[in-house]
């Protein structure tokens, strides 16, 4: 094997050399500018990376089939009855990778004795093909780049970044990023539990009143044009998604824990949750182990499922309607109550009235920002602490009640509204006791984990292709990106495999084969009639 790698090496040094000897001369002689000489430089690294690429793993396929050959004790016998090498060019893998196209030689062995069968073990290095015909490397690039621009935009980024070299149409791109993000495991959406209780324990914001620190936790769902029913004519469809969250006790920063969209209805929402308690990543009773225990603080809006399906997963919790939609109700009543113009002014003040009778001061142009100790004191000041439900209903909606001559309907309807939720509406203690009463942390995912890719001008999606993008971009929020894609095996393989088997043509997908199964270490991938 030493005189083979030798061999190798002689073979890439004299390419690299015919590769770099005439820039070198160029340089010495007519010299480059500063840019020409980097794209020269470029245009040398790419064949010779490629070159460099097909022999590393081209050793590794063969190392791999000698090991095999040693396991079972087989020599290889050109004319006699023992295995033999298979050269043809069907036992080449042909991918694009980021240094360009390459071919790598499979090392494929004809089996001996009854049922003879080609195998190549070395196929295992590469798990998306040929589904995938990108290496892995690429592939992330792909899914990568598919996350947060358009497939053609994506497309064109490729090339343009790979100085030409990767090459992927936009459909390819699509193809590949939806099937991936389709298949990867939800745990990566969210951080591990003992992340989140080095978090819980080290950093967030803490319960004034029982010293625990609070996990925050939202569900909420926002509109996508999607295509239904098997026809071409998208309409605006709810997803539902969660996050948790967690503030930084030093600087108010908004500490994301991990989330996750879903197509799913109320029910599929509570099944999430209940997955989120099984693994720990959100436990019913806040116990994180090793002493750390969180206060659960689950800040919606005021639909009745959520009340029903979601808040009575987590009975010690701590439950917080969100101010917005509480003044939402009441600008609406107000509106009913007083539809002409001319009493727009009054509609205000009560909405006004509405924001004092629950603790909100009115909003400030600009914060003035002081020197010394007193600086984040003042930029973190709270907003108030008598607020309550009790008072806006005493206060707003039931004088309201009783001067309007019209709209009264809606006005009875946000009383009840407030009165169902009264529970959840005790701002002034849960102001002092230092909770976030505010949504803004699940909005602003919506934005930035959905809608800055998915509901750009003219975007009509597909379930599938949604949910894909959607878990990619979540997966990239979580700050595991790096740490998923570097493991030794992609949860996402066996996937999909499962769902792109190709199949021999003589059965059902649900059923294996021997042509149809996918490759494992303890069987040699035979494939008799199917080459790879």
């Amino acid at each position: 094997m030493s005189s083979q790698l030798e061999s190798v090496k002689s073979n890439l040094l004299t390419h690299f050399e015919a590769l770099i000897s005439p820039i070198l001369e160029k340089a010495a002689n007519e010299g480059f500018s500063a840019r020409s000489a980097e794209v020269a430089c470029w245009k040398a690294i790419l064949p010779a990376g490629a070159a460099l690429l097909t022999n590393v793993l081209g050793l590794c396929c063969r190392t791999a089939s000698e090991k095999v050959l040693h396991e079972r004790g087989w020599t290889l016998d050109a004319d006699g009855e023992g295995p033999r090498a298979r050269r043809r060019t069907d036992y080449v893998a042909r991918l694009k990778s980021t240094f360009g196209p390459i071919a790598v030689p499979l090392f494929a062995l004809r089996t001996p004795g009854t049922g003879s069968a080609t195998v190549a073990p070395g196929r295992l290095l590469f798990p998306h093909y040929p589904r995938m015909r990108s290496s892995e490397l690429l592939i992330e690039w792909e899914c990568s780049l598919a996350a947060d621009h358009p497939f053609r935009k994506a497309s064109e980024a490729l090339l343009f970044f790979s100085h030409g070299a990767a090459d992927v149409e936009d459909t390819t791109i699509e193809r590949h990023a939806v099937a991936i993000g389709n298949a990867v495991p939800v745990d990566w959406l969210y951080l591990t539990p003992e992340k989140i209780r080095e978090i819980l324990r080290d950093r967030a914001v803490r319960d004034l009143d029982t010293g625990l620190p609070i996990i925050n936790a939202s569900t909420d769902a926002h509109a996508l044009k999607r295509f239904v029913d098997g026809n071409w004519n998208p309409q605006w469809k709810m997803t539902n998604g969660i996050r948790l969250w967690a503030t930084d006790k030093n600087t108010g920063e908004t500490l994301h824990l991990g989330g996750e969209y879903t197509w799913g209805d109320c029910v599929e929402v509570r099944n999430r949750f209940e997955w989120l308690q099984e693994r720990g990543i959100l436990p019913a009773d806040g116990d994180y182990g090793e002493g750390v225990v969180a206060q659960i603080a689950l800040v919606t809006d005021g639909l009745d499922w959520i009340i029903d399906y979601v808040l009575a997963l987590f009975p010690e919790a701590v439950t917080v309607l969100d101010p917005y939609h509480v003044l939402q109700h009441v600008a609406e009543a107000a509106k009913k109550a007083f539809p002409a113009k001319k009493h727009r002014k009054k509609v205000q003040g009560i909405v006004r009235q509405a924001r004092k009778a629950l603790g909100m001061r009115e909003r400030r142009d600009r914060t003035v920002e002081r020197a010394g100790e007193n600086r984040n004191r003042r930029k973190r000041r709270w907003s108030g602490f008598d607020g309550s439900g009790k008072r806006l209903l005493d206060e707003v909606l039931r004088p309201l009640l009783e001067k309007a001559t019209c709209g009264k309907a809606r006005i009875h309807r946000a009383i009840r509204y407030v009165e169902r939720n009264l529970f959840r509406l005790d701002y002034g203690e849960l102001r002092t006791r230092g909770f976030t009463l505010g949504s803004g942390a699940m909005e602003s995912m919506h934005r930035t984990g959905s809608q800055l890719r998915l509901k750009r001008a003219g975007c009509h999606w597909t379930a599938e292709a949604a949910q894909g993008i959607l878990n990619l971009r979540m997966l990239a929020m979580s700050g595991r990106w790096q740490e998923y894609w570097n493991q030794a095996e992609l949860p996402h393989i066996d996937t999909i495999r499962r769902a792109a088997r190709p199949g021999c043509g003589s059965h059902p997908k649900s059923e294996a084969c021997q042509v149809c199964r996918p490759p494992n270490t303890t069987d040699l991938v035979a494939r008799p009639h199917r080459p790879i």
